[in-house]
């Protein structure tokens, strides 16, 4: 019986949904970060004005070494150039500790932990993107990036 209690925890962490927001409009909701793995943040349109604008009903943030194959027919895709999905998928797999992340010699990532984390992508000595994000019990509770005004948050079941 104890283990089936863990295993419903398990699963209960493992896919939880969040909603996306952009300029304090939700965009829409993620069904979990299972995607962050394959370097893509994926996410059903639930705005209808975005979705008139988009004129898709699902959307995929991605980095570069994203490969899957593209359906654009049937999804927007957006390329993150300010390692917001680098930052989700390493704070999602424990992965994120404070301090110094190099993607290159002219790009890194700073990580620091002060009641939260927060974080500062610099590429050619520009604050790119910068904010912070909670995590509580092994999962991101909220994600908060101010300089371009991201914010992923859970949906409470």
């Amino acid at each position: 019986m104890k283990s089936i209690f863990v295993l419903l925890i398990f699963i209960n962490f493992s896919f939880a949904s969040y909603s996306v927001y952009f300029t304090g409009i939700k965009l829409g909701e993620a069904k979990d970060f299972e995607t962050l793995n394959e370097h893509y943040l994926k996410a059903d349109v639930t705005n209808s004005i975005a979705k008139f604008l988009l004129g898709r009903d699902t959307f995929i943030f991605h980095d570069e070494k994203f490969s899957l194959k593209k359906d654009k027919e049937n999804i927007k895709y957006k390329k993150d150039k300010n390692q917001i999905i680098e930052v989700l998928r390493r704070a999602k797999n424990n992965e994120l500790k404070p301090g110094r992340i190099t993607i290159n010699e002219n790009k890194y990532i700073d990580v620091t932990f002060d009641k939260s984390y927060k974080f500062k992508y610099v590429s050619s000595g520009k604050v790119k993107s910068e904010g912070y994000f909670i995590i509580k019990n092994s999962q991101i509770q909220e994600f908060i990036e101010t300089k371009n005004d991201i914010k992923i948050t859970k949906n409470q079941e």
